[in-house]
């Protein structure tokens, strides 16, 4: 099978060697789909025009067997990479990896991981980052052993082994049996990163001829054929909305995912007053979450990671609050594990009251004795999900607060993903403060400890959470990003941070969340968004 190009890119092979020029990774991600099946290659050279890493520094894991040199170096705005392999290997195997080594890619968080087929369409580029095994047909050893995996082909099973789930790629539509996918967002290409939480909010006109869409933005007119790609998406950053009638329905949902407010007449837009970063955020966050999740590509391959929630407690005052907070979670696949810090909590009554909440609840006692570091690991140990994710007893969260971070985590690839800290309640002065002194939707060295998620390889590999009694948040950071992780920072709705009159292990002052605020307003701010209502 011969290799060609896709969109965006120039390939040349001789003797073994294959050379490609792409404008950008997602145009080599298109390519290494369709490349699946071609004949094998020894050495790959690959040069990207335009290539900027998340964090100064950041290289991914290359993650492929047999290969015997590697070198990257810049090249003016973008990057070179060389790879050299022992035996010749399925070019896109190795030009996945490469996207690997480019581009922050979240594992697969499900047990049945996806075997390709030759034959995928450009579209199916959207899972390059998850290239790590094809099956070609003339391929005899370990067929029986993907029985469990999930097959991902252009067309029908075929000559495919038994799996447990066929997706089929088409152009525009991914089938699973007879159910249809609209997959049309590429998280790594439709998503909010650059989403700040507060205005000015501009809107941009958009007109539709002839199937091109022209957008007004303010720095010049956007124009987008087809698919809203990765340099359109960046030109749109400062836009809030784009009003337009008649807009492709695929373009809508692209502009979703990226956090832009999409509607066919000003009228539909959020209003302004005091209130107004928090109407736009509420707006912008509900429909990227419903663009993310219904035509992303997670919920063709049923992709949707477990999650168990990790909650430590030594306030008997709390317990009621937390398990209000637990119950009210909206995310499927979902289980509670609480650690009762000490013995100041009777276990009998926090069971009794957990029998209220809608997902799979662990009690863990816990010798006070132990740190809180050391108390968060024991509960971690007896955590089920693939994902880990922490709350705090006295904190508000929103039912929608796991997905975010699930969601995020699927965009980013960061290892660890959490909130920034917009919204504060102030006990002591009963007054509830907006203050996004912390950039939302981007890669970061801080997010609000009550939020962290990470996945339990992730957090195993760097030795757990740290034996500390205070700073727990900040020690495993620390290791995270010592270790050439990510940590990223989404927006903050779904999580107020409540400043109680005592027993934080926080060292900051309550004076400090006064200062900097963009918006104050008396008591307890109650809203759904905020997971205060």
């Amino acid at each position: 099978m011969a290799l060609g190009a896709v969109p965006g890119t120039r390939v040349a092979v001789r003797r073994g060697v294959l050379r490609v020029q792409a404008d950008r990774v997602a145009a080599l991600a298109a390519l290494a789909v369709t490349s699946i099946g071609a004949d094998a290659v020894a050495e790959v050279e690959v040069e990207i025009d335009r290539w900027r890493p998340p964090r100064a520094g950041w290289l991914g894991a290359i993650r492929l067997p047999g290969v015997s040199a590697l070198a990257v170096e810049p090249v003016k705005a973008g990057v070179r990479v060389r790879v050299s392999l022992a035996p010749p290997t399925d070019p896109g195997l190795v030009l996945g990896a490469v996207v690997r080594l480019l581009r922050p890619t979240s594992p697969v968080d499900t047990p049945a991981e996806p075997t390709f087929a030759p034959g995928l369409p450009a579209a199916a580029g959207l899972l390059a980052g998850w290239l790590r095994d094809v099956l070609l047909p003339d391929e005899k050893r370990d067929r029986h052993v993907r029985r469990s995996d999930t097959v991902v082909c252009a067309a029908g099973p075929g000559d495919l082994p038994e799996r447990t789930r066929t997706v089929v790629v088409g152009p525009r539509t991914w089938s699973v049996g007879d159910e249809e996918f609209d997959v049309s967002v590429d998280p790594a290409v439709h998503r909010p990163v650059g989403r700040r939480s507060t205005g000015p909010w501009p809107a941009a006109q958009a007109r539709v001829v002839d199937g091109t869409v022209t957008i007004d933005a303010p720095a010049g007119p956007v124009v987008v054929r087809g698919d809203v790609d990765a340099p359109a998406v960046a030109a749109l950053r400062s836009v809030a909305a784009v009003v337009g009638a008649d807009l492709p329905a695929r373009v809508a949902q692209q502009l979703a995912a990226s956090g832009i407010v999409v509607a066919s007449s000003s009228d539909g837009l959020p209003g302004d007053g005091l209130s107004a970063d928090l109407s736009w955020q509420k707006r912008s966050v509900h429909d990227r979450r419903h663009a993310l999740r219904a035509h992303g590509p997670w919920s063709a391959l049923d992709a949707w990671p477990s999650v168990s929630v990790v909650l430590v407690t030594h306030r008997p005052e709390q317990i009621a609050h937390a398990i209000a907070q637990v119950s009210g979670l909206a995310y499927p696949r979902l289980e509670i594990v609480i650690g009762l810090h000490g013995d100041g909590i009777d276990g009998a009554v926090v069971w009794e009251a957990a029998q209220t909440v809608p997902h799979p609840v662990t009690i863990v006692p816990v010798d006070r004795r132990l740190t809180l570091g050391e108390a968060l690991q024991r509960c971690s140990d007896r955590a089920e999900g693939t994902l880990v994710t922490k709350m705090d007893d006295d904190d508000y969260y929103g039912a929608e607060h796991i997905w975010d971070l699930v969601l995020a985590r699927a965009y980013s690839g960061a290892q660890i993903v959490g909130k920034t800290l917009d919204w504060v309640y102030l006990e002591h002065d009963d007054t509830t403060v907006f203050r996004p002194v912390y950039p939302a939707e981007k890669y970061a060295t801080f997010v609000a400890g009550g939020t962290m998620l990470v996945s339990r390889a992730d957090l195993a590999a760097v030795g757990g959470w740290r034996p500390v009694p205070k700073s727990v948040d900040r020690a495993l950071l620390d290791r995270v990003l010592l270790d050439g992780g990510l940590v990223y920072r989404a927006h903050g709705l779904g999580y107020t941070y409540v400043r109680r009159d005592g027993g934080r292990t926080a060292s900051v002052r309550d004076e400090h969340f006064l200062t900097r605020t963009e918006a104050t307003f008396p008591g307890l701010l109650r809203d759904a968004a905020l997971g205060t209502a």
